[in-house]
């Protein structure tokens, strides 16, 4: 899209304990502010924020050419289980679909795991006489009296939102369409949607979920966007605004309010665009994303510049289909608690502190020992974070983990050092997840660390799994703000189909041609620089799940795509077997110009510490020189044991590595041996 000469770009991004802001002008300088978040009222936050970063820098609201947002609006909704009142119609004999799910037993041997329940409570479920073939064709029509006298009791349960969710209306969404056109006229809630106009893909539960999702959190979003939209109409922000979605792309405020689902793993999205676009810059052909906040770490895999995504995600337990970045989460973050289990050993989470009480190094009430507690008392993390704004009580945080550490016969120090090496095997085993189990060699692998607690954490897990090298962006605490940035504007579209030969498809290619005509209509600005990826999902006939990939005109060189990606998921082809395509997809993307990166080019490359303290390594305490990574150049090396101090993180070097400063400000940390 053009952009005017001066630019001046915002992102905020709203988490639960803090709201990030990070500010960028036409040179790429990078302005980042912290506030504390505001979760009775979120939208308060982000206008705060606003004038708060905008008034540091001597500049208006006015000014401003984009604006992102990222929200835990909808992710809170869901697991907090404060939504919507929803109701749902639904095929005569599937009324239960909710509550039967699907087979999948994640913890097979566990007899207390429990399913989570459907948000749709069973007595706000009603059946309709209709019935649909796997094919669209109509078994039984839709019986509209029926109907009508169906979907009376639920009129009396004040109902906010009427999903209607119909066997096979993927194939054919008449019958669901009609259905919540009549619902609508009758009165019976305040919105009626149909689950395919959510997503338009087969599996019953998981559509009939998404669905169920959709409707639970559209009320609140709505309300959210328009308290912000009056904010920010109020402040004087006058250029169209974006939404950070699941997919590490950007929607419109109207369509996140149509389509709130897409935005329920927004939080997770923005760290991983970001380390994806400074993975392509720095020409880092595989990365492993790794964002480690107070209560959980988000990791995923980036090839090429490229992250992992999934068709098939997870909120709360419940199934989400509609496109996100791949993300496996753990819980495991600065407040994560140390405790023994029943065999007395040492285990670290998933159990947090949060932000309240928090860690007791916070002086807030808290009373049990964290992994942050842990860094404090081995001298990594000082008596002060955020540049002096927030105090941390080391002595207190010393004396709980000298007693905790009695009943293991271990000293403070050797407690916390222990809380370290438990949770970074925990972390190990989450990155392997997304990594080794997919066929990936770390030892290949560049560590993207960030988030608060990612870059204290950086340097053990890269030597840990014996990855190339750690790498901290300028400002890792405030990167999933600054990585939204730079997130192009996306819309994605499913058409089932049904291919099985060459024949097929002349049809997938008007499928594509429809889809086309619909994004084009659905874009702000069809004039702009738009790409169109066409993907399909394949499968061989028989197997339950599919893999996406690109379309190919042809159905011979379509097929050895196919075994390509199959062979590299599954470790295996099989050219006997039939291949079909059941979806046709089309991912539609608008680039933003991208911002120039923030050079420290004209910074002298020598530093000194500016002090130096104590910190525990390997059983026994070093003086360590801390430094203030705002002095860093272009080519600074320092060599470890050492800890790099900046407002929204701390970076901690083991004995055994060197960390180089690039032209752009990426640190990188590499095994010294490879320096000599």
């Amino acid at each position: 899209m053009s952009q005017p000469d001066e630019q001046l770009h915002m992102a905020i991004d709203t988490g639960g304990t803090f709201t990030d802001v990070a500010v960028r002008t036409t040179d790429g300088t990078m302005h980042v502010w912290k506030l504390p978040s505001t979760p009775q009222a979120p939208n308060q936050a982000v206008i705060d924020g606003v004038h708060g970063a905008l008034e540091r820098i001597d500049r208006t609201p006015q000014e401003l050419t984009r604006f992102v947002h990222g929200s835990t609006v909808a992710t809170n909704t869901v697991i907090t289980r404060d939504g919507a009142r929803v109701g749902m119609v639904t095929t005569s004999g599937f009324r239960d679909v909710l509550a039967i799910a699907h087979q999948a037993r994640p913890s097979i041997y566990d007899q207390h795991q429990r399913r989570p329940e459907p948000l749709i409570p069973r007595a706000a479920i009603v059946e309709a006489i209709q019935r649909m073939d796997a094919e669209g064709n109509i078994l039984v029509e839709l019986d509209e009296a029926a109907l009508r006298d169906a979907v009376e009791p639920l009129r009396d349960q004040q109902l906010d939102v009427v999903v209607v969710s119909f066997l096979n209306a993927y194939v054919n969404p008449a019958h669901e369409q009609r259905a919540a056109d009549l619902i609508a006229d009758l009165g019976v809630a305040d919105h009626v949607v149909a689950a395919t106009d959510v997503t338009a893909e087969m599996r019953e539960y998981e559509r009939t979920s998404t669905a169920a999702i959709n409707a639970y959190v559209a009320p609140r979003i709505s309300s959210y966007i328009q308290r912000l939209e009056q904010g920010l109409e109020q402040a004087g922000v006058n250029t169209k605004w974006r939404i950070m979605q699941s997919s590490g792309g950007l929607l419109s405020p109207d369509d996140a309010a149509q389509h709130p689902a897409r935005t329920v793993l927004s939080g997770l999205a923005g760290g991983v665009v970001g380390a994806a676009n400074w993975a392509k810059h720095l020409g880092l052909p595989r990365v492993v994303s790794f964002d480690i906040g107070g209560t959980s770490t988000d990791i995923a895999l980036i090839r090429d510049g490229i992250p992992d995504e999934t068709l098939s995600s997870e909120i709360a337990g419940l199934p989400l289909k509609l496109p996100s970045v791949d993300v496996h989460t753990i819980g495991a973050g600065g407040g994560s608690i140390a405790w023994l289990d029943s065999g007395g050993g040492l285990r670290v989470g998933p159990h947090s502190a949060g932000a309240e009480p928090g860690p007791i190094s916070y002086q807030r009430g808290g009373t049990e020992l964290t992994v942050t507690d842990a860094h404090a008392v081995l001298g990594r993390l000082g008596d002060e974070l955020l540049g002096g704004e927030f105090s941390l009580d080391v002595q207190a945080a010393h004396e709980a983990m000298s007693d905790w550490g009695q009943q293991l016969g271990l000293s403070a120090e050797d407690t916390a050092e222990g809380i370290l090496r438990v949770i970074t095997a925990t972390m190990a085993r989450g990155i392997r997840k997304v990594s080794v189990e997919r066929g990936v060699d770390l030892r290949t692998c560049d560590l993207m660390a960030f988030g608060g607690a990612g870059p204290l954490h950086g340097a053990d897990l890269a030597h840990e799994l014996n990855m190339q090298s750690a790498v901290i962006p300028p400002r890792p605490g405030i990167a999933s703000a600054v990585g939204m940035l730079d997130a192009p504007i996306r819309h994605d579209y499913a058409t089932s189909v049904d291919a099985r030969a060459a024949a097929a498809l002349a049809d997938l290619s008007g499928t594509f041609e429809a889809m086309q005509a619909t994004a084009r209509e659905d874009l702000d600005h069809p004039e702009a620089e738009t790409h169109f990826e066409q993907l399909v999902d394949a499968r061989y006939i028989g197997q339950s799940y599919e893999l996406t990939v690109p379309w190919d005109e042809d159905w011979e060189r379509q097929r050895e795509i196919f075994e390509h990606a199959h062979e590299a998921n599954y470790g295996f082809a099989d050219p006997d077997a039939l291949m079909e395509i059941v979806v046709a997809r089309l991912v539609v993307t608008q680039p933003l110009e991208h911002g120039e990166l923030e050079s420290v080019a004209s910074i002298d490359a020598e530093v000194t510490p500016q002090r130096h303290r104590e910190v525990y390594i390997d059983g026994a305490w070093r003086q360590v020189p801390i430094y203030d990574r705002a002095t860093f150049g272009d080519g600074t090396v320092i060599t470890g044991p050492a800890v790099i101090e900046q407002f929204d993180s701390t970076i901690y070097v083991r004995p055994d590595q060197v960390a180089h400063n690039d032209t752009y400000d990426f640190l990188h940390l590499r095994p010294a041996q490879e320096q000599e």
